[in-house]
Formats: C-alpha cells, structure tokens, sequence
C-alpha cells in the first residue's frame, strides 16, 4: 500500500508540479483521508516530497532522475548499471556513483559499490564475473590478503534487505554513505576513512533515512549517533584516542 501511494503521488507531482493538500485528497479519493494524511506524512518524512508553503508539496529536487545520474557517473558505473537493469535482479547503485555531481566530483578508478538483495549475492556474484569483471562480496574477505587480486576488484556487492532506501536504482545520499563508511571499515575500499566525514559534512542527511540505511548495513551503534553529535566533544574524544 504504501509503495502503491508513493508511485502514485510522485507521478502525479512530477506531472503537475505541485498540489495543495486538498488536490491530494481528492487525487486519492478511493482512499480514508486519514490514511492519505498517514502517508503523505511518511513522504515527508523520507524526503521524497517537500512542503513548499503552507498546504502545498512538491517533489523533492535532491533526488535526481535516472539520465541525470548516469550522466555523472564513470562508463563502468554506467555498464553495470545498465548489465544489471537487464539481468532480473534487484539492485541498486551506491557509495560514490550516488554522490558524484551532488556536491562531489569522483574519479573513475574506484571500484563500483552496488546493492542487491542478500539472497542473490552470490548469484549477482557470478554473473557480474561472467560478463564484466572480478567482484567482491562480504564474504570473501580472504581476496584482500593477496595484493594482485585486491588490485583487479572492479565491483563490491553488499546485500541490502531495504529497497525503500533508494529510487531508480541508485541510494538516497544517507544509504550511500553508509555503504561506503562499511565498505571502507570492513572491505578495505580505497578510500580513506579520515575524508568520510568531509564527505557526510558536503550533504543534508534525513535523519529517518539515515537510521532506515544504518539498519539496513548493521552499523547503527556506530553511525546513529552522528544525526545529533557535538562537534567540540568529537574533537576532544579524538585527541584522547
């Protein structure tokens, strides 16, 4: 119900451009307007929809179009997008590809970091070997220890079991970072963990999203607590560690 009320009301938003809280009752006339008003309320809160005056929503303008995205994106994101948008699994980019052209400028020599449901990873494992390049799950930890085969990783799959955390197969913003702070701290991705929070700092995190994503990666003890930190207190804690 609530994937259906969200399709809808992005469609119709996309085609008109705004509509007043009555336009959007009426739009969903087969519906109780309490539960128009429950839904409506989630949108909100997850940052698909904006309030842009009093009575009147909008779409969110942080949420790019799929061309608008593949435009910023290196060819090998590109070729594994389009490689699994044919394939029948369920994905969704993330990390880097996700923040690229949205306040960060990334080269194309990081490997590509994507999602796809947890029972298919080694399924899209295979498959992305077969037709693109090596890839590397959670589970395969052991290719780090050898130099020559770290360096040949071209793709990092992570298992994701929440699909609302992205549109159009890339991650909303706090879903990617928290991908890439987990391949970063647990996968050796090349990154350093030291520019992660210059990277979180470039960007406006929804704080539902951003506890829905930690979740999602199992790291909500460490990463919740940056929706409210104190900045004078980390600075002290660091220089005590």
């Amino acid at each position: 119900m609530a994937k259906e009320f969200q399709r809808r009301l992005l469609g119709a938003l996309r085609e008109k451009g705004s509509m007043s809280t009555q336009e959007i009752y009426s739009f969903f006339c087969d519906m109780n307007p309490k539960t128009v008003s429950w839904h409506l309320h989630n949108c909100l809160g997850e940052g698909l929809v904006v309030r842009t005056s009093h009575g009147s929503y909008s779409l969110s303008q942080s949420i790019p179009e799929v061309e608008e995205r593949l435009s910023h994106i290196p060819m090998k994101s590109c070729l594994l997008y389009d490689f699994m948008d044919k394939s029948g699994f369920d994905f969704y980019m993330t990390g880097l590809d996700c923040m690229n052209g949205l306040g960060l400028e990334v080269a194309s020599g990081y490997p590509v970091l994507f999602c796809c449901r947890t029972h298919d990873v080694k399924d899209v494992q295979m498959e992305v070997m077969r037709h693109l390049d090596l890839a590397l799950t959670e589970s395969d930890i052991s290719m780090l220890t050898d130099e020559n085969l770290k360096r040949r990783i071209q793709y990092v799959i992570l298992g994701s079991n929440d699909f609302t955390l992205q549109k159009g197969g890339f991650a909303f913003i706090e879903k990617a970072f928290v991908d890439l702070y987990y391949a970063a701290t647990r996968l050796e991705y090349p990154i350093p963990v030291g520019e992660l929070p210059r990277i979180l700092g470039l960007f406006d995190s929804n704080p539902y999203r951003f506890k829905r994503a930690t979740k999602d990666r199992h790291v909500s003890q460490e990463l919740d607590f940056l929706l409210n930190y104190n900045k004078d207190f980390i600075k002290a804690f660091a220089t005590v560690l």
